[in-house]
């Protein structure tokens, strides 16, 4: 019901966990019949000054899978079964689209994607040359790159300048596969 894995929940009920997420708490909340404030006191009202901050029109995106910034990941971790989710003003989202977060992991898009980042991804099968996009190459490998267009090539870019860009020209441009836009990273400390 939480969409969290069972190890979370076991440590939720012994009380070792010191920050759960607001979303998380307010799902909790809802499935025992009481308010975030009671489960944040353990039956103590929060001060008004003190109380978490509700977003109206909240929309709660699933984080599916990781995605390389690096030499690649298997796109079939790119699984339908969400990890986690994260919770996003509803504004932030246009309405034509399906949106999923991917954590990156690797350090070829150093310093505007790092490891642990969150990169919201609007799933389209296109992108803009120019664009940062999630690409999965010989439907194996997933990665996180710039891409950009040639009259008859396709070229993957790194920022770390350690990583090469990748060419994919003639017929190997057909190895490349769009799996959508990178909107936003979310970075967390």
């Amino acid at each position: 019901m939480l969409g969290i894995k069972k190890a979370a929940v076991q440590k939720y009920e012994k009380g070792t966990v010191k920050n759960i997420k607001y979303d998380t708490l307010m799902l909790l909340a809802e499935i025992f019949g009481t308010s975030v404030e009671y489960i944040v006191s353990g039956g103590d009202v929060l001060p008004e000054n003190m109380r978490p901050a509700v977003i109206e029109d909240a929309v709660r995106i699933p984080v599916l899978a990781n995605v390389s910034a690096g030499m690649g990941c298997h796109a079939d971790s790119f699984a339908d079964n969400a990890v986690s989710y994260e919770t996003v003003s509803a504004d932030t989202l246009t309405s034509d689209g399906d949106y999923v977060y991917m954590r990156v992991t690797g350090d070829s898009m150093y310093p505007v994607f790092m490891e642990g980042d969150l990169a919201l991804v609007r799933v389209q099968s296109s992108v803009d040359s120019g664009s940062y996009a999630v690409v999965i190459i010989d439907n194996d490998n997933g990665v996180i790159k710039k891409m950009v267009y040639g009259d008859d090539y396709i070229e993957l870019h790194s920022i770390n300048p350690m990583y090469p860009t990748r060419q994919f020209t003639g017929a190997a441009v057909m190895r490349i596969r769009v799996f959508g836009l990178v909107k936003e990273c979310r970075r967390k400390f």
